[in-house]
């Protein structure tokens, strides 16, 4: 994808603090938020493609890291004793919606990162899905090393409990081609979010 707008530069501090490497994370995902809610503000909450497309792209170019979006299944723990499980296959691409999840890993970096923008939005999905969600809401997004927020135990053996800051996910086979195909259909929608999304953050880091 080419961007045309506001890709002039690289944003990410090189060297720095945890609390300047926690701001360049905000104002990423405040960019993807900014443009996604603003073409889709009655249903972004349910759009993790979006999400993940959008994110990943950001987040490769303001580093210069290779990110990507992956489609997968996924549970999220909705307080007391309930899950929240996202694992229908036959969703990807279904006109009327379904249950699966996507979210954003590195390619390049050791240890993996995982990036889920719209993790703040669980309380919402559930609400609007029939689920119920107790407690304090799930923090905004999450970021950082996969292995300590992922459980990748198999989804059997997963009990609740685990905190409303990790996530379960397993990528799978029909939700890589789904994404290729997903991609590949909509990219020149896909160039106008991003770059919408990095004019928003090159805003907020100029800011800082």
């Amino acid at each position: 994808m080419a961007f045309s707008l506001c890709d002039t530069e690289r944003s990410r501090p090189t060297t720095g603090s945890a609390d300047h490497e926690r701001r360049w994370q905000e104002a990423v995902a405040a960019g993807v938020r900014h443009s996604v809610g603003h073409w889709f503000p009655h249903n972004f909450y349910s759009l993790c493609h979006a999400f993940a497309v959008v994110g990943s792209n950001l987040a490769s170019i303001a580093s210069g890291r290779d990110y990507r979006p992956v489609a997968g299944h996924a549970a999220i723990d909705a307080g007391n004793g309930k899950l929240i499980v996202m694992n229908e296959d036959h969703a990807f691409g279904a006109k009327e919606g379904g249950a699966y999840h996507c979210w954003i890993e590195s390619t390049q970096s050791e240890p993996k990162e995982l990036i889920d923008l719209t993790f703040g939005h669980n309380h919402l999905y559930a609400q609007a899905n029939g689920y119920a969600w107790h407690g304090e809401e799930a923090p905004a997004f999450l970021w950082g090393p996969f292995d300590a927020i992922a459980i990748t135990a198999p989804l059997s053996h997963v009990q609740p409990g685990f905190g409303k800051d990790r996530i379960w996910l397993q990528e799978t086979r029909a939700g890589a081609h789904w994404m290729e195909r997903h991609i590949a259909a909509n990219e020149q929608a896909y160039v106008k979010l991003t770059t919408e999304a990095l004019c928003h953050y090159r805003d907020l880091t100029l800011q800082a």
